[in-house]
């Protein structure tokens, strides 16, 4: 069941505003104060955003959105509150399915001009179509994020780590890592293996959904500044990096996993050498500490 504190929250609070504060909170931007844990949104706020989607039938409140947003809006919002409402953050409690299929039939059906302009007319849909939708809708517009990810970060337009001025930066201020040419073709190795089996199948994008979601949040949150404000993006790109860093870290964990479980048997043992996981979580250590003193 939903915590009691809930009923913090003003009884007329709807569930934009309310998603719209969770983002905020989890974006560490606005001055809102509301619940936190050490993780993020306190459990009572995401419990009360899924019970207002639930209770919701207009498919523009639902996701958060006015009717004139553009398709880009259409996916930052539902990426961003599948991050909030997602079931596997509520174990137990059957609503948060029924919230997430709300919120993958209302993208499917906006996102499409011919339905969302069908909508627009009637002002009705069938939400109990909505049964049996979700991570596979999900899953299609990670992957679509994952291709254009890859565009920028994994070496199609000739990308290279040696010649990556923040990595190099790094290692010459911490000489511990060690990051020679030998040991940073190894890295682009993997993150160019990472981009194939994220762009094979759901099977993996799966495994790094939540990470996905962030790095587009961020993305989004980084387009969004200034260019004058420089701690702002200094802090955001400090983000997008760890994020970034773990998500191959993350894959060769799963990868291990599989292979253990499997008494040694199969293609692929992991993603990374124990010396390269050990090199990444450095970074990725480094980069969290540059992220206090932003």
């Amino acid at each position: 069941m939903p915590p009691s504190a809930c009923t913090n929250f003003p009884t007329n609070t709807t569930a934009s505003n309310i998603a719209a504060v969770a983002m905020n909170a989890e974006g560490n931007m606005g001055n809102t104060k509301i619940p936190k844990t050490k993780r993020g949104v306190d459990n009572s706020l995401r419990y009360r955003v899924v019970d207002e989607i639930c209770q919701e039938t207009n498919l523009y409140n639902i996701l958060g959105i006015e009717r004139t947003a553009t398709s880009e809006e259409l996916r930052k919002a539902y990426i961003s509150r599948s991050r909030i409402c997602h079931p596997d953050k509520f174990p137990g409690y059957p609503k948060a399915t029924e919230a997430f299929q709300k919120l993958s039939y209302a993208y499917e059906t906006l996102n499409k001009p011919s339905s969302r302009r069908a909508y627009d007319v009637s002002g009705s849909s069938d939400l109990g179509n909505a049964s049996g939708m979700g991570d596979e809708t999900l899953h299609g517009v990670l992957y679509q994020i994952s291709v254009n990810m890859s565009a920028v970060v994994f070496g199609i337009h000739g990308w290279r780590l040696r010649n990556d001025t923040r990595l190099n930066a790094l290692n010459e201020g911490n000489p511990s890592l060690n990051l020679g040419d030998d040991a940073i073709e190894t890295l682009e190795h993997a993150f160019r293996r990472m981009r194939e089996l994220l762009l094979a199948g759901q099977k993996y994008i799966k495994i790094v959904q939540f990470e996905l979601m962030r790095v587009y949040d961020l993305q989004q949150e980084l387009r969004s500044l200034s260019y004058f404000d420089v701690f702002g993006r200094l802090r955001l790109t400090l983000q997008l990096a760890r994020l970034t860093l773990s998500i191959p870290m993350l894959i060769d964990q799963a990868m291990k996993h599989e292979f253990a479980i499997n008494g040694g048997k199969g293609k692929y043992r992991g993603l990374l050498g124990d010396g390269m996981a050990k090199v990444l979580a450095g970074l990725v250590t480094l980069l969290e500490r540059g992220e206090k003193f932003v």
